[in-house]
């Protein structure tokens, strides 16, 4: 779920643009091809609080997860702002199944300085994820926002660890506008957040990405997924090396500019070392913000990455940056060489 309570702090609307009239209210339920969205009921309570008081849902929230007490006061609030008619008022949409089962709830939240702009926000149980039901409900929620109540632009902010939100919001078609470091505090610890955007009009009208996006979209994904390691199980490369073509160059940068150039065994060999030694029990590294150029069958990406894990007990942090570039010799799309450079770690221990 996106954090609901993060501030705006971009520029007013031009006046002649602004209004404080309630916004339209919708036929609800709103239906899709499985779904119906509807505002949340009293007694939704139950359903709610099934997902709201799971550990992993509450991770990259503001709170803990939710005592029966909490549930019944967030719910308490959205149902005094559904009308969308205030400022600042929050709608709370319920996701029901066609069984009738609500699975989660997406939020539109209307700013409180710049009525044409609102946040959504959305949690989901874990029984639905993966299976294309959270990104059906919010591109519901988005259509609402844009063609009933009549904003001009809609933002999402997560934690840039929580690379679930970061991914469906791209999906239904948010561009990532910033990552900004340390702005939140939450939990004891500084949190970094992703702010992703959407205009009207982008929204009506905006350019698919071609396949051979999607392609360059996917190695990159799957490269940075390989790396993963939870809980100290086993990690193996076979992903990473299955997406390098056979002869790529691979580059490190030092703090101090010298360059370490390695092929694709002296890469991924001490890095499968690594990850499955004592020491290191827990590791993510996800790409949070990039730049695609595609043309004639060549591409390059630069993209800015963020990385946690524990090791020997403390968990830790750090940026970094990467440029990819790819090419399609084979017949299919392969990384061809990179080059990164990372940032000191950070002791991220409450």
């Amino acid at each position: 779920m996106t954090s609901p309570n993060l501030p705006n702090d971009h520029d007013l609307n031009d006046p002649s643009a602004v209004t404080d009239r309630a916004p339209g209210r919708p036929d609800y339920p709103v239906r899709t091809g499985r779904l119906a969205l509807r505002p949340v009921r009293a007694g939704d309570l139950d359903a709610i609080h099934a997902h709201r008081s799971l550990p992993e849902v509450a991770r990259y929230l503001p709170h803990e997860p939710h005592t029966r007490e909490a549930t019944q006061r967030a719910l308490e609030r959205m149902l005094a702002g559904e009308a969308l008619a205030e400022p600042g008022d929050r709608l709370g949409l319920a996701v029901e199944t066609g069984t009738g089962r609500v699975v989660g709830e997406v939020l539109l939240k209307r700013d409180g300085r710049a009525p044409l702009t609102g946040e959504v926000g959305f949690a989901f149980h874990p029984d639905v994820h993966g299976t294309g039901i959270p990104t059906e409900a919010v591109t519901a929620a988005l259509g609402l926002a844009f063609d009933t109540f009549g904003w001009h632009r809609v933002f999402g902010v997560c934690a840039v660890q929580n690379t679930a939100s970061a991914a469906l919001m791209r999906r239904v078609g948010m561009r990532h506008e910033a990552v900004a470091r340390d702005d939140v505090h939450r939990k004891g610890a500084w949190q970094s957040t992703s702010q992703f955007a959407v205009l009207a009009a982008e929204w009506r009208g905006g350019r698919p990405q071609s396949a051979d996006e999607k392609a360059v979209d996917a190695l990159v994904a799957a490269f940075y997924a390989a790396f993963t390691r939870v809980g100290g199980g086993p990690v193996a490369l076979d992903a990473a090396r299955a997406v390098l073509a056979p002869d790529a160059v691979i580059e490190r940068v030092a703090e101090d500019g010298t360059v370490d150039r390695m092929d694709v065994d002296a890469f991924l060999a001490p890095r499968e070392a690594l990850l499955n030694g004592p020491g290191l029990t827990d590791f993510t590294e996800a790409e949070v913000a990039a730049t695609t150029l595609v043309a004639d069958g060549r591409a390059t990406r630069s993209g800015q990455y963020f990385k946690w894990g524990v090791r020997d007990g403390v968990p830790f942090s750090a940026w970094g940056r990467k440029t990819f570039r790819f090419g399609t010799a084979s017949g299919t799309w392969l990384i061809d060489s990179f080059t990164w450079t990372d940032e000191p770690e950070t002791d991220t221990a409450a």
